[in-house]
Order: C-alpha cells, then sequence, then structure tokens
C-alpha cells in the first residue's frame, strides 16, 4: 500500500488531506477543463483561459509528496515570503522564476501594457474627445460602487480599492493595484478578475439587449476622422505621458509602459512595433494565463474573504456595464437621437473586447452600422482613465486607511 502512496501520490494525497481541501481540489480540476473547453469553442477567450484552464488541471492534480513529508507541488509557491528559501525554491519549482521575477511585480502586466499601447490609434479619442472621455469616466462607475459595497462587506480598505478596480475591467491594472495595496489577497482578486473579464464575452451582450431596445442597437454615427499628424500625435503621446506620471507617480510604471507603445506605433519603429505586438504582448498574455492557472491552487483559494471578492466583481463590473450604457442614452439624447447608445459599453475598458461587442450588436440590426472608431476611442480613453482613477486610489488609500 506504502509503495502505491508513493507511485500516484496525486491520487493518494487527496486520502491524506482535510476533506474540504481534497474536494476543492477536484472542483478545481474540473473546473479548469470547463475553461480550458469553453476557450477552445472561444466561448471564452482562449488566448487566457486555454492556458489557465490547463495550469489549474495541473496544479491541482500534480500534488506530491515532498522531501519534509508535507504536501505541496513542484510547480509554483507564491506564499513563500523568506528571501533564502526563496532563492532554493526557484531551484525547484519551474514557474517560481517566471512568477517572482515577472508576475509578482507586475513586470508582465506592464509588458501587456506596452503591447495595447503599440495596437490603439490615439486618433479615435480625436473623432469624438468629449464623447470618448465622458463614457469612459461612465464605464467607471462600478469601481466606485464595488469600493462601497467591499467596505461594507468587511474588506479594509487597500483591499476594498485593489477588488474595486475589477470594475475598471482592467486586469493589469488590477494586478499592479492589489500588489501594492493587497498583497495577501493578490492571488484570488487576479483570478477572479481575469475570470470576470473573460465572462464580459457572454454577460455584456446580453446587457445591451437588455438595457437597448432592437430599434435603437442599429443607428449610425456620423462622424469624420480628424487629419492628425503623425508627428501631432506623437507630441500629444508624450506631454499625456510626462502630465500623468507626474500627476500620478505611483501608476508611472503602467502609464510609461502604455505610452511607450503608442509612441513606438506613432514613430513607425516597425522592429519594436512587431516586438511589442506580437512576440511580447502574446508572451505575456500566455504566461499571465498560465501563472494565473497555477495560482488556483486549492491551498491558496480556501481564504474566508474569497466569497466576498466574488460579489464584488460581479458588482463592478455589472454597475460598470450599466454605467457605459446609461452614458450611451444620455449621448443619444443629447445628439437627439443620432447616437448608438450601445456604443456606451465601450466605457468600461476591457480593450478591445467591448468595442468588438458593441460593433457586433450594432451589425446584427444593420449590417451598414460603423461605430468601431468612436468605441476603439473610448475604449482607449478608458484605459487612460482607468490608470488615472488607480493612480488617484493608490495614492490616496493611506488618507482612506485613516
Amino acid at each position: 500500500m506504502e509503495q502505491l502512496i508513493q507511485i500516484f501520490p496525486g491520487i493518494s494525497s487527496l486520502f491524506m488531506q482535510a476533506p474540504m481541501l481534497a474536494v476543492s481540489r477536484i472542483l478545481l480540476i474540473v473546473f479548469g477543463l470547463v475553461l480550458a473547453y469553453y476557450g477552445f469553442k472561444k466561448t471564452l477567450e482562449p488566448l487566457i483561459m486555454i492556458p489557465m484552464g490547463l495550469g489549474m488541471i495541473a496544479i491541482n492534480a500534480g500534488t506530491l509528496f515532498l522531501a519534509d513529508g508535507s504536501i505541496g507541488n513542484i510547480i509554483l509557491d507564491p506564499l513563500i515570503s523568506d528571501p533564502s528559501e526563496l532563492v532554493d525554491m526557484m531551484q525547484v519549482n519551474f514557474l517560481q522564476p517566471v512568477y517572482t521575477l515577472t508576475f509578482s511585480n507586475a513586470l508582465i502586466a506592464c509588458l501587456v501594457f506596452m503591447g495595447i499601447g503599440v495596437m490603439s490609434e490615439i486618433s479615435f479619442i480625436l473623432v469624438r474627445p468629449w464623447t470618448c472621455l465622458v463614457l469612459a469616466l461612465f464605464g467607471e462607475l462600478g469601481t466606485f460602487a464595488a469600493l462601497i459595497v467591499g467596505s461594507y462587506m468587511g474588506l479594509l480598505p487597500g483591499e476594498a480599492i485593489a477588488a474595486a478596480i475589477i470594475g475598471g475591467a482592467d486586469g493589469p491594472m488590477v494586478l499592479f493595484a492589489s500588489l501594492i495595496l493587497a498583497k495577501d489577497l493578490f492571488v484570488p482578486i487576479a483570478v477572479i478578475a481575469y475570470l470576470y473579464l473573460s465572462l464580459t464575452y457572454v454577460g455584456y451582450p446580453y446587457l445591451m439587449k437588455l438595457m437597448v431596445p432592437k430599434k435603437y442597437r442599429g443607428i449610425d454615427i456620423e462622424f469624420e476622422v480628424p487629419n492628425a499628424t503623425k508627428k501631432s500625435k506623437f507630441t500629444m503621446t508624450i506631454v499625456l505621458c510626462a502630465v500623468l506620471c507626474l500627476l500620478l507617480p505611483v501608476a508611472s510604471p503602467l502609464i510609461m509602459s502604455f505610452f511607450i507603445g503608442v509612441a513606438i506605433k506613432e514613430a513607425e519603429i516597425e522592429p519594436l512595433q512587431n516586438l511589442l505586438e506580437t512576440t511580447i504582448l502574446y508572451s505575456a498574455t500566455f504566461f499571465m494565463g498560465l501563472l494565473l492557472g497555477v495560482l488556483c491552487d486549492a491551498n491558496t483559494l480556501l481564504n474566508p474573504k474569497i466569497a466576498i471578492l466574488v460579489v464584488i466583481g460581479v458588482v463592478a463590473l455589472a454597475i460598470s456595464g450599466i454605467g457605459g450604457i446609461l452614458g450611451g442614452w444620455l449621448f443619444y439624447w443629447i445628439n437627439k437621437g443620432k447616437f448608438n447608445p450601445v456604443v456606451g459599453i465601450a466605457g468600461v475598458s476591457c480593450m478591445p473586447t467591448t468595442s468588438k461587442l458593441a460593433q457586433k450588436a450594432a451589425m446584427e440590426e444593420n449590417p451598414y452600422c460603423m461605430i468601431m472608431p468612436i468605441a476603439m476611442g473610448i475604449n482607449i480613453c478608458g484605459v487612460i482613465t482607468t490608470a488615472v482613477e488607480t493612480g488617484v486610489l493608490i495614492a490616496t488609500a493611506g488618507w482612506i486607511m485613516t
């Protein structure tokens, strides 16, 4: 019997752990299978969900008996804090170096932001700048609602802020904020954030259909793309980067990362543009998904605050989506019916997902309707406003906590 235990530790360890932990492992393995399958079907975002699902399966199935007799794995231990122990584990756990050197210091989030920046067309904002800015602000309503809910549900102020930023629908920003304000809840906040961001593919189309009747979803929007020169867009980029970093130095790593991507695009540095848009962005996204999966270890996620975070995530993204569409209706009224309310969902800065969802909803009713340029402008504004909002909340966290 002892030999069987040593040969098949993944199975035998299930019978040697607390029942709750063993059941949680099995459920997480099944959940990983579901995520990977629906990623394959493109129901969920495959770039994140397939590596995340496989990572979740491996971390909970690949449990074994370690040299000291404890039960663990040789993939990753995110809870190590002692420097000497961490150095030792980096030579044993194969994803420990990637996690320690890129994930736990938010470098991977900055790399993703560089890729997002190089894919962003700043002239989209110039199509209707005030419309883009106001709708982006409407798309942030969920953050403030979730902050209030989290505080009332017993989270510490820093934890409530980090979890509430899920409402901005910007995964790298959530990682960054939780590392600074809620290190103890960093893992569950990151996992819940990316799970919910992928579920926007499923939920937001129903929200648009619920809040915008069919006859309004096909309204075309007249606009003219301004003939902005590369020089003016490049100048605007570096000035915005300087101003935002000056005002919000705590968020300067992400601000710099986004604008350096935009600057490289506008300067037409093709080798760097190709590097950031393909190799860096896709590599960072792959490792982010994989690490999020292996962070879903049953030992790590058995935290009583998980249920609160689940509620906050739902509240944050639901109210942000509702806020964005309400903003769309406001501009429909201001423009006397010559504005499509569904474009408001792009205020939720899950770029470019919400822009694509708005365009798809419009084209289902009117195949000739083109709202993508305005939606992308709102999306890009949403990324910037989320960065500003995150910087402000982090900077004022100490005051809020007193």
